[in-house]
């Protein structure tokens, strides 16, 4: 039975259900499937194959009795407090609001998590084999490739007419429940800072690693310039295109850690018979320069998006003397002010379940009682409160694992976090090129998510967990 089980996971059919996942892993709000799933916001088709593929790679790690690498013990414990969590929540009274349901809406904040945990799992079971690794290395190229594409064709006529041919607005709409912006550019995504979320956390993490490492999942390269260079290069201008601040700011990180880590590596050789004083005196002034050299690009960055994007326009005009509430007068200038009014109350709300938090897919019940006064100037927050029966949400995960799973969710999470991001920078210099790609590949999620995650509270969103699989089973060994 056993060696009947094995031959049966091994069937080529299920190397062609990887590739469609793989392929489809773009798509995020399909609506088809949001009729299907009854979510109003993340649908991602990938989503329903992670059963079929959970089962199928399940088998041989259960009969060989193989074990998950220590990277993913916190994770786990993670998502089982937060199961533990949201069960005790029941045992409070959760505010009323507008007849939601909370049984409801922690089954589908389970589930999401669910979904989130199972992207890991199928990522990190799948690529303990190598040529596999190498296999979904070029799908990621592909399905990169038909984004980016898609996205320029969009700049392309957007800026040549100012408005999009009734053929793509009718394509996008049979793949997205969202719809096209004026001079921002989706992709495939339902906006353009989750185009943005996609490509920080899982396309432009393996280009930019295979530009460092020089590794290639195509045997063909064009002298230095290989496939993934060119497609780097290409998904930077892209991630540009989306006008999405948190996401270029996010992107700026993953740079500047490549250029501290260069410069380090460098200085060890240079300063190899230095004194230890010289050698920290230049390390310090190198790390000064390279903070300024971000500075800079930060700034040439924002005065280019303030001719671009219109929430940006009045940026250095900001006047802050007398405020009483600078932060969130400068936040509502640069049309921030909702997030932050929501990150505040999710603060609120943890501060007053510091233990346990409210349960998953509860904080929307508590949001309203947990709002400064300043929420109830923003036109975005009375509307929501008001004229709509839609649960607020807290709009960064970091915060919501806090509010809705307390300080122990948190802890654990985190520990996976800074577990994750040492383990993958002991192997950066690895001379095996393929696993100093998976290391440098999590870094830059692990480092970018610092900021993506403030700009999306979900856990069904694939990329995260999917590169980070990727760089804990490469890793493993």
């Amino acid at each position: 039975m056993k060696q009947f089980l094995l031959r049966f996971s091994e069937w080529k059919v299920w190397d062609g259900l990887w590739a469609l996942f793989v392929l489809i892993l773009p798509l995020t709000s399909v609506p088809l499937i949001v009729r299907l799933v009854h979510s109003d916001v993340v649908a991602a088709p990938s989503a329903l194959l992670l059963p079929f593929l959970l089962t199928i790679l399940f088998i041989p790690f259960l009969i060989r009795r193989e074990t998950l690498p220590g990277q993913a013990v916190p994770l786990i414990l993670t998502v089982l407090i937060l199961l533990l969590t949201t069960a005790l929540s029941f045992f409070y009274a959760i505010p009323e609001y507008k007849g939601n349901d909370p049984l409801r809406s922690s089954v589908m904040a389970v589930l999401t998590l669910f979904v989130g945990a199972g992207y890991y799992l199928v990522s990190l079971l799948r690529h303990r084999d190598r040529e596999k690794l190498r296999s979904t290395f070029q799908l990621l190229n592909i399905s990169g490739a038909v984004v980016c594409g898609w996205t320029l064709l969009q700049a392309f006529f957007w800026y040549k007419d100012n408005h999009y041919p009734a053929w793509m607005q009718q394509i996008q709409f049979t793949l997205s429940i969202g719809s096209l912006y004026r001079q921002r550019f989706v992709g495939f995504t339902l906006e353009p800072s989750w185009l943005a979320h996609q490509l920080n956390l899982l396309y432009l993490p393996f280009w930019f690693a295979a530009s460092l490492t020089g590794y290639s999942a195509f045997r063909f390269r064009l002298k230095f310039l290989t496939v993934e260079r060119a497609l780097f290069l290409i998904g930077t201008l892209v991630l540009f295109l989306t006008l999405s601040r948190v996401g270029l700011a996010a992107f700026l990180i993953t740079v500047g850690f490549a250029l501290l880590f260069f410069f380090k590596n460098l200085i060890k050789k240079l300063t190899r018979n230095f004194s230890r004083e010289k050698r920290g005196l230049i390390s310090v002034i190198t790390a000064i320069g390279i903070i300024l050299l971000l500075a800079g690009a930060a700034y040439g960055i924002l005065r280019l998006l303030m001719k671009l994007d219109f929430r940006m326009s009045g940026l250095f005009s900001i006047d802050l003397k007398g405020r009483s509430d600078p932060v969130f007068y400068l936040a509502e200038k640069l049309s921030l002010a909702a997030r932050f009014v929501y990150w505040d109350g999710g603060i609120t709300i943890f501060n007053e379940h510091p233990l346990t938090g409210v349960g998953l897919g509860h904080a929307g019940y508590y949001l309203p009682n947990a709002l400064n006064d300043y929420a109830y100037r923003l036109v975005e927050v009375r509307d929501l409160l008001y004229r709509s029966n839609t649960l607020l949400n807290i709009k960064s995960l970091w915060i919501r694992i806090l509010a809705e799973g307390g300080i122990l969710s948190f802890s654990c999470f985190f520990i996976w976090y800074l577990r994750s991001l040492l383990g993958n920078m002991l192997s950066l210099n690895s001379s095996d090129r393929v696993r100093s790609t998976a290391a440098w590949m999590g870094c830059f999620t692990l480092l970018a998510f610092l900021l993506e995650g403030f700009s999306l509270d979900t856990f069904a969103l694939p990329y995260f967990w999917f590169s980070t699989g990727i760089a804990a089973s490469a890793n493993e060994e």
